[in-house]
């Protein structure tokens, strides 16, 4: 103790000058300590979860059904991912459209090629539980790693060869082709005539008379015959 009090006296005329501040400090100090103990000791001190919205459409980041971990049985569950607002998984009732979870996911991004969506994702179509869709960026399509699908066209042009291949159209009727304006797909549906002669006869254009088929050789005699009766000007 003497040595201690030998010690602190050359510091006692500064200590009582500075005892406000000295005390302000150990206060600080001790208050500090104590708040640090406290945060680790409360086992609530965790904030709660997000929960995700799977009544309606989808309004901002939210915890996904796979972290939910269970899963109403009475509903599917569908990813989506890729150039939409909000990819996530949710869940629907089975009989959703993929309108319907599209809606859920905030809609398509800015970063979405909108043209090909519209031409090749069928809106209406069910989706099914466990399903993923992926909406691709512009940068999908522009790289090549989404070709655009020629269903469409397939399609469409049984629908439009169909109405021209019709025999009685061809032969029987009173409808005549113009070797000046038709199309190359209704030049073909005359009796012997194929692609290479179509392009012949679009490329002799115009003509004056039928029988410039023959002058101009596009096509031989026998050819001419059979569709002379079927052609005009």
């Amino acid at each position: 103790m003497e040595y201690i009090q030998k010690f602190i006296e050359p510091y006692l005329p500064s200590i009582k000058k500075y005892i406000i501040e000295i005390i302000l400090i150990f206060l600080a100090v001790i208050i500090t300590i104590i708040s640090l103990i406290s945060s680790k000791v409360d086992p609530k001190a965790s904030t709660a979860p997000a929960t995700t919205d799977v009544a309606g459409a989808a309004t901002g980041p939210t915890t996904t059904l796979l972290d939910n971990k269970k899963l109403d049985p009475g509903k599917i569950a569908v990813e989506v991912s890729g150039a939409v607002m909000f990819p996530d998984v949710y869940e629907v009732t089975p009989g959703a459209r993929l309108k319907d979870i599209l809606e859920k996911a905030g809609g398509l991004s800015n970063l979405a090629d909108d043209l090909y969506v519209a031409r090749n994702y069928n809106l209406a179509k069910f989706v099914g539980d466990q399903e993923k869709i992926y909406i691709p960026y512009t940068w999908d399509i522009i790289d090549g790693t989404f070709v655009e699908q020629t269903r469409i066209l397939e399609y469409l042009n049984p629908l439009y060869s169909q109405q021209l291949s019709n025999s009685t159209i061809k032969q029987s009727s009173n409808l005549k082709l113009s070797i000046n304006t038709a199309s190359s797909m209704e030049l073909e549906t005359l009796t012997g005539i194929g692609p290479v002669t179509a392009q012949k006869i679009i490329e002799n254009r115009p003509y004056v008379g039928i029988d410039e088929l023959i002058s101009k050789k596009v096509m031989n005699q026998s050819t001419f015959t059979n569709i002379k009766n079927n052609i005009e000007l």
